[in-house]
């Protein structure tokens, strides 16, 4: 069993700027600007979210515009490249930055996903079926690097949490199974996003039951079933999926997943920590501040957060 340690802030409820506009393909609501973000995410009544790609990166600029708005950054999203060739001492010194800025802004957490090879920036690429298989020593180096960047964490005070994701070579039970067996579970945890779970035939309860002690950080996604029938048989690319709506908030009537159980595993595990909205949706479809409160009233509702 893990000795990670409880975060003392208790549960915050977030929301990602992706809601809004798209990191991956910025075309996707670049009409926001990120206060405009902010002042909804504060009126939707969430406490923060993550940085996005639009976002400041002046530390002075962005403390302001949070602590003006009594918002705090969940995260920022950290590709790391240990797998690809030559890349993995470049990649713990991009960690490096990334921690000392995240823990500049007051950021406790950091999450990664090892983009090597990864298709899910690719427009024309199936997201599940193109995506990198990794071979041995790049297992060895993606585990060792994971180490060492939780370490880096670690000695700044903060937890750094992976995250499987659809396109990448951790996507499939298996791949996360083995990831997890082979990294610290003091200094890896698991961010446990539920749509790209269930995107990649992944059962998001499931995980979350036997990995509750492992889990450090939460994305609350949905998955609209009726696009997820069509996007794996049609090999969508992540780009088709979102722009076809594969993705949606909880409490959306639209989604297929059931978060009950999953906010069970976390109650009984005693969970610590964000728990953040997210859906790479395209706002010319879904308003992103209405489900910002649709997702808002179901946690409080099923939650008590």
């Amino acid at each position: 069993m893990s000795t990670m340690p409880r975060r003392s802030h208790g549960v915050r409820i977030g929301i990602q700027p992706t809601c809004w506009t798209n990191d991956d393909f910025p075309e996707i609501g670049n009409q926001y600007p990120y206060q405009f973000i902010l002042d909804q995410t504060a009126e939707a009544g969430y406490e923060g979210g993550s940085t996005g790609h639009n976002y400041p990166t002046h530390v002075p600029s962005l403390v302001h515009t949070l602590q003006s708005r009594r918002l705090g950054i969940t995260s920022t999203w950290v590709g790391t490249e240990f797998t690809v060739p030559g890349r993995f001492d470049a990649t713990l010194e991009f960690v490096r930055a990334q921690i000392a800025f995240l823990k500049a802004v007051g950021a406790n957490d950091i999450v990664v996903a090892e983009l090597g090879a990864a298709v899910n920036q690719v427009r024309v690429k199936s997201v599940l079926e193109d995506r990198p298989i990794f071979n041995e020593p790049q297992w060895y180096l993606l585990t060792i690097g994971l180490n060492e960047a939780g370490r880096l964490a670690r000695e700044e005070g903060m937890q750094l949490s992976f995250h499987p994701h659809v396109g990448t070579g951790v996507q499939n039970r298996q791949e996360i199974d083995r990831l997890f067996d082979e990294t610290d579970a003091d200094l890896v945890g698991l961010c446990l996003d539920t749509a790209h779970a269930k995107f990649a035939h992944v059962d998001p309860i499931r995980l979350a039951l036997d990995y509750a002690e492992r889990i450090t950080h939460v994305h609350l996604k949905d998955v609209r079933p009726r696009v997820l029938e069509k996007a794996v048989p049609g090999r969508y690319s992540f780009y088709r999926a979102i722009r076809e709506g594969i993705f949606t908030v909880p409490g959306d009537p639209e989604g297929g997943i059931d978060f009950r159980p999953i906010f069970d595993a976390l109650r009984r595990r005693n969970y610590q920590g964000w728990m953040v909205v997210e859906a790479e949706q395209d706002p010319a479809m879904a308003e992103p501040l209405r489900y910002a409160h649709i997702a808002r009233r179901y946690i409080r509702e099923n939650f008590g957060y």
